[in-house]
């Protein structure tokens, strides 16, 4: 029988009289055991997949979700980290720490999103912020410093509780697409929630006793991620929210039940650490304040290492880090982050790898006395094919924006090695369940970079004259003669 007639049938049976229907129903249901019979083989399966597929594009296919876009941050590992940037049409968390860089993190990428999309308009709604001078002017302050287009980015402080806020996306939602309907053009939009902690609950004015609100702020952020989440992702709203984390207190005892939950970091909790948010949250991560940096040692920012966790990613798998340079004025220093990356092994790597050697593709940042040099090895043959100048650290970026040709090597090695130690690495072999922790991940988290200031020689050594990749190799060579 043909997938039409089958179809025929169906429609038959749909629209068919009321009684005679529930007679039919019942024989089936009754008397149809299809286990009895021989399975159906893989054409005729395939046939039934078409005729659901014809059912749900015509019967359901006002509820397909358009597909999400991807926004790509411009640092290399975190990108792979994340499955290639920053995912829309659901809720994204940013979770840490005061002062740890979360609402820098939010400027840099807005400025990054304007220049992706020229079709772009972002609201930043900041609740924690609202009736504080220092906290306005910190964000004067940085929509200068990122260059930020005042023009498409709405810096709004605000007092309004959880339910006010998601009416105000609702509402600004449907300007959009009122805009979108009549002059039939896309527009691409980001709202910054900033934060979640300092929302509050609808009946906070009218409360007398605290224990009379206890678990409501809980309720209506449920409610309303319930609620507003199909129009996010009907919408393809970038919804980027910033969380603070506060004190994991647990009970101890023997019936005490122990569990890993989304949102829990050692001895830090999500604020946040709501069950209906956290299953509608596509990408949570937690930034982590590491190791200080100071002009003096070398990379003439003041800021720390950042270590970015992946406690949610339904992009790429979770549960993983990658380390970021953070300058506190600038956010990211894309930079110094790839070269901590060509440089030192993740804390993922350390928990699955343990030592270099391990490594399914080698560092390539590499040390000859005080010096460093890049090398590229090839990942087919494993020759080397690529070795740069040897350098004083402090050099390497002022190096990078001068020299063309180390400028391509470096960005062309930092592909290679995101590939090989990030997508077809760790991931692969996440994924095919090849990999074992050789070390807690506790201790690899709690281990921190401790890059000591370097001491200069009296007279630099000569750096090895550059050789660039030969043309005969299967990845194609970038670098200039």
């Amino acid at each position: 029988m043909t997938l039409e007639k089958l179809l025929i049938g169906y429609e038959r049976k749909k629209v068919g009289g009321g009684m005679a229907r529930k007679k039919e129903a019942a024989e089936v249901g009754s008397t149809l055991d299809s286990s009895n019979f021989a399975p159906a083989d893989e054409g005729i399966a395939e046939k039934l997949g078409e005729a659901f597929e014809k059912i749900i594009t015509r019967d359901y296919g006002y509820a397909r979700a358009p597909k999400p876009y991807v926004t790509p941050f411009g640092i290399q590992h975190l990108d792979a980290l994340l499955g290639g940037g920053i995912i829309s049409s659901a809720p994204v968390v940013l979770s840490s720490t005061p002062e740890t860089g979360k609402s820098t993190f939010a400027f840099q990428f807005s400025k990054v999103f304007q220049v992706m999309y020229p079709n772009s308009i972002i609201v930043y709604l900041d609740i924690e912020g609202a009736g504080n001078v220092s906290v306005t002017s910190n964000a004067s302050s940085r929509i200068t410093i990122f260059g930020i287009d005042e023009k498409r980015f709405r810096y709004e402080p605000v007092v309004i509780d959880i339910y006010g806020f998601f009416h105000m996306i609702e509402t600004l939602v449907e300007i959009k697409k009122q805009f979108e309907e009549k002059l039939q053009k896309e527009f691409k939009i980001m709202i910054i929630w900033d934060s979640i902690a300092a929302t509050s609950c609808s009946k906070i004015n009218d409360a007398d006793d605290p224990n009379r609100i206890i678990g409501v702020k809980a309720r209506q952020l449920s409610f309303c991620i319930e609620k507003y989440y199909p129009l996010l992702a009907y919408n393809r709203i970038t919804f980027l929210t910033i969380d603070q984390v506060r004190a994991n207190l647990q009970l101890e005892g023997q019936y005490i039940a122990k569990e890993k939950s989304v949102g829990t970091w050692n001895d830090y909790k999500a604020a946040s650490s709501i069950i209906a948010f956290n299953h509608k949250v596509a990408q949570w991560l937690f930034l982590s304040r590491k190791t200080a940096i100071t002009p003096n040692d070398g990379m003439g920012i003041s800021g720390w290492f950042m270590n970015i966790f992946t406690e949610k990613n339904k992009t790429a798998p979770s549960q993983e880090s990658v380390m970021c340079v953070f300058d506190k004025r600038t956010g990211l220093h894309k930079f110094w982050s790839e070269y901590t990356f060509l440089a030192e092994m993740t804390r993922s790597e350390l928990k699955y790898f343990k030592e270099e050697k391990n490594l399914p593709y080698p560092l390539s940042i590499k040390k000859s006395g005080p010096q460093v040099y890049l090398e590229f090895i090839d990942p087919v043959t494993g020759n080397s094919n690529y070795t740069s100048e040897k350098m004083y650290r402090k050099n390497a970026y002022d190096y990078y924006l001068k020299d063309e040709n180390f400028r391509n090597a470096f960005d062309y090695v930092m592909s290679i090695a995101v590939e090989q130690r990030i997508t077809s690495g760790l991931f692969q072999l996440k994924s095919s369940g090849t990999l074992q922790t050789v070390i807690s991940p506790d201790e690899a988290l709690d281990e921190d970079i401790t890059t000591p200031p370097e001491t200069e020689k009296p007279e630099e050594v000569k750096g090895d004259t550059p050789t660039n990749i030969d043309d005969e190799i299967m990845y194609e060579p970038v670098f200039k003669d």
